[in-house]
């Protein structure tokens, strides 16, 4: 796809895709072309940086209500025991 300065500044996102997703992005800036293209290519999954949610040990909060526990293991025997 070619986009002029003023369009690709206005479709930046998506051309940043177009061109990770492997087609061709060109820019054309004062009579020159420019041309995008991905380093490497790899997945959006494979960019993801770990990052810590729970700020405590998920043991510590199912032993946080013991009987809220139960009922839950009792619930989930029972819809074992229909399989």
């Amino acid at each position: 796809m070619q986009y002029t300065a003023t369009e690709f500044r206005k479709n930046l996102f998506g051309a940043l895709d177009r061109a990770l997703r492997g087609e061709p992005v060109e820019i054309v800036y004062h009579g020159s072309s420019l041309r995008l293209a991905p380093v490497h290519t790899s997945s959006k999954l494979a960019r993801a940086k770990p990052q810590k949610i729970l700020l405590t040990d998920p043991d510590a909060i199912v032993a946080s209500d013991p009987e809220l526990n139960a009922r839950m293991e009792a619930a989930w025997r029972k819809d074992w025991k229909k399989l």
